[in-house]
């Protein structure tokens, strides 16, 4: 179902509440609340707990339209782009493979039109590919060198079996806050 995100946003800033205060409150994880926000998806359940506390209709937290998300995959692959020198945060699955997609059809329409421009076009998207890579390997809790495996026949596998897993919900031990 489609959330009207910018909607939420500002039911929530009206009432100067938190996201934190807002999962509370409806009952949702923290993290469903960010999804939401980031991209504009959520259950029917969700959406209706958000609808009884912000004392509002379901239709009226809904989009009717699919440009929402359409908007959020454009947003993500712009994002990723934008990084392409961060090689220290964190992305998202989602965020993550609409990346792929593109860098994937990308080189597949230049390969097309002519090999040596797919070569330097290949070039030119390494260092945000491996970018984002990093930042996906690191948020499903894995080290970013396992990416040195795409170099192994077959080992691509590996790496896209740890960009396909979910974030942890324990963040890694080099990540934790000191005293815990």
């Amino acid at each position: 179902m489609n959330i009207n995100s910018n909607r939420l946003k500002q039911l929530r800033a009206e009432r100067n509440w938190s996201q934190e205060q807002l999962s509370e409150m409806c009952g949702v994880n923290l993290r469903t609340i960010q999804r939401i926000e980031t991209r504009g998806t959520a259950s029917l359940e969700t959406a209706k707990a958000l609808a009884a506390v912000f004392d509002v209709s379901v239709d009226e937290l809904t989009s009717s339209d699919s440009a929402p998300v359409k908007n959020a995959v454009l947003q993500s692959v712009w994002r990723s782009l934008q990084n392409f020198d961060d090689f220290s945060g964190r992305s998202t699955r989602y965020e993550f493979w609409w990346f792929f997609v593109l860098f994937v059809l990308v080189l597949g329409l230049v390969e097309f039109i002519h090999p040596v421009l797919m070569s330097m076009v290949a070039i030119v998207l390494l260092l945000p590919f491996l970018a984002v890579s990093t930042r996906r390997l690191r948020d499903a809790g894995q080290s970013p060198w396992w990416q040195l495996m795409m170099l192994v026949p077959f080992g691509i596998l590996i790496v896209m079996y740890y960009w396909a897993m979910p974030r942890p919900e324990q963040p890694p031990a080099t990540e934790r806050p000191s005293g815990q």
